[in-house]
């Protein structure tokens, strides 16, 4: 099941490798990039510092010389931590892979359907040594051969699913009286919702319903609707000139200390010097 929650529309333009490279520096304690979702693999190769990555309810450290690896339909977001970070980005089009031969069909289309996913980070060199190639290859102008660079990302592709398969991912059942769940906790997070409610208005056991909702999106109900606040209160802060304490009540908080130490744990700063620093950047877009 996909989440209905910031899934990225803004389509990404690949050449004629299906693959782009961007890199990405920030200082220290930045928000990098607001948790979204699509449909390609992302990867981030980190250079120097520390990425931190959140994917789903799990915030991973991705330090130097390691990997981190972004299933498609993940719901993922990342920020730099004391030391900043500076790391490659590598996108590409798993479903650009994809072809009749039985291998693609036996780990390509399940990875598209989300029925194999990988582990968030890897440090394995052989690994790293590819990832390294891909981006210098992509980087080195008409150095090589696109189809080199297409046969990099299918090594690429074997590694992961030889070594980094989550073997504990359970495969998210599909429901759509499920998803008339997430559409109501999406239009109602700001309210006094709980669980209890939420189970008891869709007609299931309460511990049931945790256990189903964990396995459907990933996080447990309390951290998708205090995710869905933050959001909110995040979009807030950068959009009105309301004060915190009022943003935090209006996104379903019950105080605004306990707003800013959720912010805090999640953005790794508070939410007054992420609106500075946000009105400091005259409003930029995050970079990608």
């Amino acid at each position: 099941m996909q989440l209905n929650y910031k899934k990225e529309l803004t389509p990404v333009v690949f050449g004629e490798t299906s693959v782009k490279i961007l890199t990405t520096r920030l200082t220290a304690n930045m928000q990098g990039f607001e948790q979204h979702w699509h449909d390609r693999i992302e990867l981030h190769l980190v250079k120097s510092g520390c990425l931190k990555l959140c994917c789903n309810d799990q915030e991973i450290d991705v330090k130097e010389g390691e990997l981190s690896i972004v299933s498609p339909t993940v719901l993922h977001g990342g920020r730099s931590g004391s030391e900043g970070y500076e790391c490659y980005v590598i996108m590409f089009e798993i479903a650009d892979l994809s072809n009749t031969t039985v291998s693609a069909k036996q780990y390509i289309e399940p990875i598209i359907n989300g029925d194999i996913r990988f582990q968030y980070k890897t440090d394995m060199p052989q690994i790293i040594k590819l990832a390294e190639k891909i981006v210098e290859m992509q980087l080195d102008g008409g150095k090589y051969h696109p189809l080199e660079t297409v046969g990099c990302l299918y090594r690429l592709l074997g590694l992961l699913c030889q070594y980094c398969i989550d073997d504990k991912f359970s495969v998210p059942q599909k429901s759509q009286r499920f998803d008339s769940v997430i559409n109501y906790i999406n239009a109602n997070f700001a309210t006094d919702i709980s669980v209890a409610d939420v189970s008891r208005r869709f007609g299931y056991d309460e511990a049931y319903f945790c256990r189903k909702f964990k396995k459907a999106t990933g996080m447990t109900v309390t951290k998708y609707i205090r995710t869905q606040r933050l959001e909110r209160a995040r979009h807030l802060l950068q959009k009105s000139e309301e004060s915190v304490r009022h943003i935090a009540i209006s996104c379903g908080f019950i105080d605004a200390a306990y707003f800013t130490n959720c912010f805090r744990n999640m953005y790794g700063i508070p939410p007054t010097k992420y609106r500075a620093n946000y009105t400091k950047k005259n409003k930029e877009p995050y970079p990608r």
